[in-house]
């Protein structure tokens, strides 16, 4: 990953340079020639001067810094829209936006924040489940009033955040927060926030809707966010 990243970072700053040492130089064709007068120069070099530099906000600075840095490690740690911030990319990737493929979507899984409840509704099945969503006010299970498509889906997942905590019946949906099964010691917690952010599901009931997701196919899947956490 860091290697793809220094591979796109010197290629950007390549093209800059390309840009500036091309034909004509940092300036236009006209203004190349050998005729050229030297104040039609210091003319055209006051003007790129006086164009103000793109403004960044001292946030955005702060996340590109910290992803060149470590790029894996960025990716594992933060939201869709910090990546979007720090790489320059569409927000929230997997978000779905189109209301007709919400509403008919074979598969909808709903996470209720307020109740600690996961709604199911499918062709099959049509019920509920106790949750435990993340802890507030540090790791508070983001994208609520949102709806999402399945991204990775993984029997196991060690978490590479959490000391390589299993993650049974895992279905990512919004950059690294994913539905999944938690340990038998985790499931009294159900029904309440306990975790670092993603959808605690008993190992029984994680691997229902694992396999909803799997047998009707991602395409077919919406996850939707909703409500806030108790505190």
């Amino acid at each position: 990953m860091k290697g793809l990243m220094m591979v796109i970072v010197l290629g950007l700053a390549a093209g800059a340079q390309a840009a500036e040492a091309g034909p004509g130089g940092k300036y236009p064709p006209e203004f190349s020639g050998p005729a050229v007068r030297a104040s039609d120069l210091k003319a055209l070099d006051a003007a790129i001067a006086a164009v103000p530099a793109p403004s960044e906000d001292e946030e955005t600075l702060r996340l590109r810094a910290e992803a060149l840095a470590d790029p894996g490690k960025f990716v594992d740690e933060h939201t869709p829209d910090e990546l979007g911030m720090a790489f320059g990319l569409f927000p929230s990737r997997y978000q779905i936006l189109d209301a007709a493929r919400i509403q008919n979507a074979a598969v909808k899984l709903t996470v209720d924040l307020t109740r600690q409840r996961l709604e199911v509704k499918s062709p099959k099945l049509n019920t509920e489940f106790k949750i435990s969503s993340g802890l507030l006010p540090a790791h508070g299970t983001p994208g609520s009033g949102k709806c999402y498509g399945p991204d990775s889906v993984e029997s196991m997942h060690y978490s590479s955040l959490y000391n390589n905590a299993p993650m049974p019946n895992t279905v990512f949906f919004n950059g690294n927060i994913a539905l999944h099964g938690t340990s038998a010691a985790n499931e009294a917690l159900l029904g309440k926030p306990a975790s670092h952010g993603c959808v605690r599901l008993s190992r029984a009931n994680s691997r229902i809707v694992f396999n909803l997701v799997r047998e009707n196919g991602k395409p077919n899947v919406v996850i939707c966010v909703k409500g806030a956490a108790p505190r």
